[in-house]
Order: C-alpha cells, then structure tokens, then sequence
C-alpha cells in the first residue's frame, strides 16, 4: 500500500501520476479511509491494514487526517476520469457514501493536511524532502515497467 505524494499539493500530485498509478491511488486512499473508518467504529469493516506505516500515519493514534486523504482520492479520481478512466456505478456510489461518511462526522478528523512521509521498504522520511524522494521513485518505477507508462489524455472530440 503506497500514497505517491510527488507534490504537497493534491491535484498537482494527481497529474504527475501515470494513468496505472494514478487508478491504484485512488483505489488505496479509498482502502485506507476505510480502515480508519472501521477503527473508529464508525462503519464495520476490516482493519487488518492499521499496522501498515502509511494507514497508521493517516490513522494518526485515532486523529486520523480523513478530510484531507478524501481531498487526495477526489483529486486523483477527478484526474482519473479527465484522462478517460472509468469506475463501475457501484464504486461511484460508494464515494458518495464514503464523502458522506466523512462530511458527516468531520468533527472526529484532524483537519490538518497529511504530513509529508515518505515510505519505501525500510526507508521511512518526514518533511519536505519527501516529495523529491516520490518524485525519484516514480521515475524509477516508470524505467523499469514493462509496460510503458501511460500518461494521455483523453480529449472531447471537436
């Protein structure tokens, strides 16, 4: 489980992706709230993830930063669909459900952004150099796919 975080903004952390990766990021940000969701109580589910650093660095000892991980998933899905990606009617529902769940118990997050931490195997790094070191790692990952990253848009016809 990873949150690549090449720009402390959101959005612009949301264009740096490739399409492939950018599809996983909204997936995993979507794992995660919930697994902090269902630590808190506030829905069932599975928190077998909690111990994962990234999950307990969002969890944040039970102040978990859930508006801004649900700021992040919604800029990646946006960036997602301008570029042509698609999800399934039953996944959109639950973005809805999950915003809802979030807007609605607001007052339980710390509303603070997600600190900058960066964690690759055993390397684990706090602060500003953080977006460099996502920055290098994709670039890395991007030469040694076998399938070339895909990172197009998809443009209306005119």
């Amino acid at each position: 489980m990873q949150i690549f975080r090449p720009f402390e903004s959101h959005e612009q952390s949301a264009l740096y992706l490739d399409n492939r990766r950018l599809s996983k990021q909204v997936l995993e940000l979507y794992q995660i709230i919930r697994v902090c969701l269902a630590e808190l109580g506030i829905i069932e589910g599975n928190t077998r993830y909690l111990s994962h650093p990234i999950v307990k660095h969002i969890y944040n000892d039970g102040h978990p930063y859930l508006a801004d991980a649900l700021h992040f998933l919604h800029a990646c899905d946006i960036e997602h669909q301008r570029r042509g990606g698609n999800r399934n009617d039953a996944f959109r529902n639950d973005l809805v459900r999950l915003t809802d769940l979030i807007h609605n118990n607001y007052s339980k997050f710390n509303n603070n952004k997600i600190p900058p931490f960066y964690v690759y195997g055993d390397m684990k790094v706090y602060g500003e150099e953080v977006y460099a070191l996502y920055r290098s790692l994709l670039y890395d990952k991007w030469l040694n796919d076998t399938i070339a990253p895909r990172c197009g848009v998809k443009l209306p016809a005119q």
